[in-house]
């Protein structure tokens, strides 16, 4: 089967129009289910990341090139833009939050002193029954807050939307502690942080187009020593890298979701030089895009 599209599912338009133009969509897992099925074949929210709940059963998460699978229960964000697929158990119960970028991106700068928040760009997983992390007895707090989320989203009252924020932003924290992520020992300013989202924000528009660094820095208006100094000290690594690591991602995704041959994908991803990009991928992966593609196409 020709696999050439990964179907973009935009809650507010194709599940609950109600929602069409919201930040937040909450629903519990049985009710998407009967609409998308418990076996859902691979897709992606364009726009969108998702935190989805399930309380107990086995399931199986196909998120980009990672698999998670948990015995019983666990839960799994979905950064936005990115393919995933998953199935749960018939009667597995849940709940599934959708929250939109613009939203994400608040919360980001809400939370702002943690060193690890560009983790939400990256899927993870938290297992039940492994105890979700160091702090076992926040998975109690986790299920509690999404208790919370439901009895509030189905309330009409006042500050409703005020309070779906705040308990979405406490999900969202409860999951970083579960994950382990702590607060840095350096702090970032107001500013820093605001040129890296800038600089990350002109990485994904202009990746497949744009690969030197001098590009990015242009747009900034800052020097390349600078640029360098602000994403080694936000995430550790250097802008480059991340240039690299953003074009390495779309290969993957492209060697794993569809059936574009090895030319395509170099050509889709701004190379002129096929050879050129297999080159690349060999030096960043150990391995050549074909025997990425045997070991990782989606069936």
């Amino acid at each position: 089967m020709t696999k050439e599209w990964i179907p973009n599912i935009n809650i507010g338009q194709d599940y609950d129009i109600a929602y069409q133009d919201a930040t937040i969509h909450f629903d519990v897992l049985g009710k998407m289910a009967d609409f998308f099925g418990r076996d859902m074949p691979m897709h992606l929210h364009a726009d969108y990341c998702q935190i989805h709940l399930i309380l107990s059963g086995n399931t199986l998460f196909n998120i980009d090139q990672n698999v998670f699978q948990t015995d019983s229960g666990g839960a799994f964000y979905t950064p936005p833009a990115t393919p995933h697929a998953f199935l749960t158990e018939p009667t597995a119960p849940g709940y599934v939050i959708t929250i939109h970028s613009t939203h994400l991106q608040k919360i980001f700068s809400e939370l702002n002193s943690y060193s690890n928040l560009n983790a939400l760009l990256m899927p993870f997983h938290l297992d039940r029954q492994k105890g979700a992390g160091p702090n076992t007895s926040s998975w109690g707090e986790l299920v509690n807050l999404f208790d919370m989320l439901k009895t509030e989203w189905y309330r009409d009252s006042q500050y409703k939307l005020d309070s779906i924020e705040a308990i979405v932003k406490l999900i969202m924290i409860t999951m970083l502690r579960l994950s382990g992520y702590e607060q840095p020992k350096k702090q970032h300013s107001q500013t820093e942080i605001l040129c890296f989202r800038h600089f990350s924000t002109l990485l994904e528009t202009h990746f497949l187009t744009a690969k030197h660094i001098s590009f990015y820095c242009n747009e900034l208006n800052i020097n390349e020593s600078r640029l360098n100094y602000l994403c080694k000290k936000i995430t550790g690594i250097s802008p480059k890298k991340m240039i690299n690591g953003r074009i390495l991602l779309e290969a993957k995704r492209l060697l794993s979701h569809t059936n574009k041959n090895t030319n395509e994908i170099a050509y889709t991803l701004g190379y002129l030089d096929p050879s050129y990009f297999s080159r690349f991928f060999v030096k960043n992966t150990g391995m050549s895009p074909t025997s990425f593609r045997q070991q990782n196409q989606a069936s």
